[in-house]
C-alpha cells in the first residue's frame, strides 16, 4: 500500500484536518479496490468511474480508470471531497494520466466548484496521441479563498471515443519556494548484470528555479549521496544521473532515490521527494530488435500512407527492426496473396480493419511508427538472443536458428515466417510494389511452443518448398523470427536471418575453473569455422576479438558472468555461450575511472568530461560491434553524426583505468 494510516484518515477528514498553510491540501494514490471514500461521480457516466489493479499512468497499482463501456456522451466527472482554501489565491493541481487512444482526439479537464453545482474551468487539453503525461498546473479559479471548494477531474464527450484513460497520484498542493519532486526512476523493470546506472528525472514543484540539489540513492543496504547542478524553472522537469554507479549481480532488488536538500537548502515539502523502483537483474542480456507485424492488402484503398511511412522508416533504420506483413482477404475480393495462415494471425490479434500495425505485440493501430518510439524500444535491453540463417536447396528453404535466453521463459512461441521482400504481382491499385510479404508461416500459425533456461542455447531447424508458395522470386526472400508470449501477446525479441548463407554456429563447453585463478576455456563450434571469438566479462568485452580458447581472471574469489560469442565471416556471428562462477554481491563502483559525456542524447558532436588523460576512446553498438576507436583524442568533441540512431556504449582508456558509458544517438 503507498498511503499511510495518517494519510488515509486525513483524507477521510480533509475538511476539518487540512489547515490553510499546509502544503498538501489533498493527496489521493486510488490504492483501495474501491472509489476513495467521499468522492462522488456525476450522474453521466456514473458506471464508467472504477479501480482498475493496472499501473499504465507511471504510479503504482492501483489506479482510477475511466472505462469506454457503457457508452456515455456529455461530461462525466469524478468529485474530490471539499477542501477549506480560505486565504489562498492559487493552489497546484497534479497528477498522472495515460490516454489509450482509439480513433479519436479527446478531451479531459479540471474544475472546481465551491456549491458543487456551478463548475469554473481550471484547465482543460485535447489529446490526440496516445501514452503517459503528468499535469502540473497552476490554479486561480474564481472559487479559490472559499470553504469546502471541491475538484472534477472531467470528460467531455462520448466515452466510446476511446479505449480507456488511467489516472493515478492526483495532488492538491500550495506551492513552497523550494521544492523537488522525484518525478520517476528512469530504468528499465529488468536490466542486465554487471555496472548499473541509477538514472532518474526531477520536477520542480515550487516557486523557485532549482539550480542545484542533493541526492542520495539506496540498493539493498548501500547508500550513494551526490550533489546535482541544475537548471530547473517552474513546473519543469529534467533527467539525472548518478555519477557512482552500483554494481548488481543476479537477483531482484529495490532502488530507492530520495532529494535531500534543494538550492542549498531543506526541501520545504518532504512528501514527494522519494520514489521506490522493483529492480530485477538478470545474467546478461543482447541488443533489441523490435517487431512489427501489419496486416494489410492490396485491394486496400487506404493503406498507402501507412506502407509509404513504414517505407521511410524502415529504409532509415537499417538493422534496427523485424518485419512481416500478412495479406488480407478483405476489402472487397481481397488480396492475391491472402492464406489461411495470414487468418489464423489475424484472428489472434483480433484485426478488424487494414492497415494495422503491431509493434513488439502491442496494436499501433493504423499509425505509423515514429523515429523516436523505434529509438525508444531499440535502446530497451532484451533478455532473448536469436541468430541464424538460411540457404536454398532448389526451392527448399533450409532454416537453421539458435535461441539464447539470459532470463527462465517457460511455454513461449517461437515463430519463423518466411516472407518475400518485394513483390509486385498482387497489385490492385495505386500502390505499385508491397515489402515483407509472409508467404509461408515456417512454425505454424500458433508458432512452436518452447521453453529456455537461463543461458541455454537451443537449436531449431526448418524446411519448406516455397513453389508452394505465392513466392514471386526465389531470390528475393527473408525469414523474420521472434519469441513472443502467445497470452499478453509481449515480444521478447525478434531477427531476420542471415541469408543465403550458413548457419552460425556458437562455441561449446564453456568452462570456468577455480584454482588460484579462474582458468576460462571454450571449444570451436561442432560445425563451422569462426574467424575469432569475443569475450565478455561481467557486461564488459575484455576480448573484442580474439583467437585464442582460453582467458585467466586473476581474482579466484570474484563474482564472474563470462559470454563468448563465435564470429564468422562477412559479419555474421553466433549466440552466446554463458556461464558464472563465484558468489553473487553488490557493491557501488568507487574505483571506476570518472568521466561525463554531453550532450546526451546526442545530434552530432559528443564532449567528454574528464581529468584523466585519455589514451584510447571506443565507442561500441549494442551488439559490441566498434563503431568509432581513436588514440588521438585531444580534448576536442567527437563527431558521431555518421553513427545510426540508437544506444551506444563509450570506453574511455585512461592512465589510471579505464570506464565505460552509454548514451543515445538520435
Amino acid at each position: 500500500m503507498k498511503k499511510s494510516l495518517l494519510l488515509a484518515l486525513a483524507l477521510l477528514f480533509s475538511t476539518a484536518i487540512f489547515a490553510q498553510n499546509r502544503a498538501i491540501h489533498l493527496r489521493e494514490t486510488f490504492d483501495s479496490s474501491e472509489l476513495p471514500q467521499g468522492w462522488t461521480i456525476t450522474d453521466t457516466g456514473s458506471e464508467n468511474w472504477k479501480i482498475s489493479e493496472t499501473n499504465n499512468a507511471g504510479g503504482e497499482a492501483n489506479e482510477l480508470m475511466l472505462s469506454p463501456t457503457p457508452q456515455a456522451a456529455g461530461i462525466t466527472r469524478i468529485i474530490t471531497t471539499p477542501i477549506d482554501l480560505s486565504g489562498l489565491n492559487s493552489v497546484t493541481v497534479s497528477f498522472r494520466h495515460y490516454f489509450k487512444k482509439k480513433s479519436s482526439n479527446c478531451i479531459i479537464g479540471v474544475a472546481t466548484s465551491a456549491n458543487g453545482t456551478t463548475w469554473s474551468s481550471a484547465w482543460t487539453h485535447t489529446y490526440s496521441e496516445e501514452g503517459q503525461y503528468t499535469v502540473i498546473e497552476n490554479i486561480t479559479t474564481p472559487d479559490m479563498g472559499k470553504q469546502n471548494v471541491k475538484f472534477c477531474i472531467y470528460y467531455q464527450g462520448s466515452t466510446g471515443n476511446m479505449n480507456g484513460w488511467y489516472f493515478d497520484d492526483f495532488e492538491i498542493v500550495t506551492i513552497e519556494n523550494n521544492d523537488a519532486k522525484v518525478e520517476s526512476i528512469d530504468m528499465h523493470d529488468i536490466l542486465p548484470s554487471g555496472k548499473i546506472d541509477i538514472d532518474f528525472s526531477v520536477q520542480n514543484t515550487g516557486a523557485n528555479d532549482i539550480t542545484s540539489f542533493e541526492a542520495k540513492y539506496e540498493v539493498n543496504g548501500i547508500t550513494v549521496t551526490e550533489s546535482f547542478d541544475a537548471n530547473i524553472a517552474k513546473f519543469e522537469t529534467e533527467k539525472f544521473s548518478f555519477e557512482e554507479k552500483v554494481y548488481l549481480q543476479p537477483g531482484s532488488y529495490n532502488v530507492k532515490v530520495t532529494v535531500t536538500s534543494v538550492n542549498g537548502t531543506n526541501d520545504e515539502n518532504t512528501t514527494n521527494n522519494t520514489l521506490t523502483k522493483a529492480l530485477g537483474i538478470a545474467v546478461g542480456g543482447t541488443q533489441r530488435i523490435p517487431m512489427f507485424e501489419q496486416f494489410s492488402s492490396s485491394t486496400c484503398a487506404n493503406c498507402g500512407l501507412l506502407n509509404g511511412n513504414m517505407k521511410t522508416l524502415t529504409d532509415n533504420n537499417p538493422g534496427k527492426f523485424t518485419y512481416t506483413k500478412y495479406a488480407m482477404n478483405f476489402p472487397g475480393t481481397g488480396d492475391d496473396y491472402y492464406t489461411a495462415e495470414a487468418g489464423a494471425r489475424k484472428n489472434y490479434y483480433g484485426v478488424g480493419y487494414v492497415p494495422q500495425l503491431f509493434f513488439d505485440g502491442k496494436d499501433n493501430e493504423y499509425y505509423a511508427v515514429t523515429q523516436e518510439e523505434l529509438d525508444a524500444r531499440y535502446s530497451t535491453p532484451a533478455f532473448v538472443n536469436i541468430k541464424g540463417a538460411f540457404n536454398l536447396e532448389g526451392s527448399v528453404i533450409n532454416v537453421k536458428l539458435d535461441v539464447m535466453s539470459y532470463i527462465n521463459l517457460n511455454d513461449v512461441r517461437l515463430f519463423v515466417n518466411a516472407n518475400e521482400k518485394r513483390t509486385v504481382e498482387n497489385v490492385e491499385y495505386h500502390e505499385t510494389e508491397f515489402f515483407h510479404i509472409m508467404m509461408k508461416m515456417l512454425s505454424g500459425t500458433a508458432g512452436e511452443t518452447i521453453s529456455l533456461n537461463e543461458y541455454e542455447v537451443k537449436h531449431f531447424e526448418y524446411s519448406y518448398d516455397m513453389a508452394q508458395t505465392n513466392v514471386e522470386e526465389l531470390s528475393d526472400l527473408e525469414v523474420a523470427v521472434w519469441v513472443q508470449d502467445y497470452q499478453t501477446r509481449e515480444v521478447f525479441n525478434s531477427s531476420f536471418m542471415y541469408e543465403y548463407t550458413d548457419h552460425a554456429y556458437p562455441a561449446q563447453n564453456l568452462k570456468l575453473e577455480k584454482s588460484d585463478k579462474i582458468n576460462v576455456t571454450w571449444d570451436a563450434p561442432a560445425q563451422g569455422s569462426p574467424r575469432a571469438y569475443r569475450l565478455i566479462v561481467n557486461g564488459d568485452i575484455v576480448k573484442e576479438e580474439t583467437n585464442d580458447m582460453s582467458y585467466i581472471l586473476d581474482d579466484a574469489n570474484g563474482y564472474y558472468a563470462v559470454e563468448v560469442i563465435a564470429l564468422y565471416e562477412d559479419g555474421k556471428e553466433s549466440v552466446g555461450i554463458f556461464d558464472r562462477i563465484g558468489q553473487s554481491s553488490i557493491s557501488v563502483d568507487e574505483n571506476e575511472v570518472r568521466f561525463g559525456i554531453y550532450p546526451n542524447p546526442v545530434n552530432d558532436y559528443l564532449y567528454i568530461n574528464t581529468n584523466h588523460d585519455v589514451k584510447e576512446i571506443h565507442i561500441y553498438n549494442m551488439l559490441g560491434v566498434t563503431v568509432y576507436k581513436t588514440t588521438k583524442y585531444n580534448g576536442n568533441s567527437i563527431n558521431v553524426s555518421e553513427l545510426n540512431n540508437g544506444m551506444y556504449l563509450m570506453k574511455v582508456i585512461t592512465e589510471n583505468g579505464q570506464s565505460v558509458k552509454r548514451f543515445i544517438k538520435k
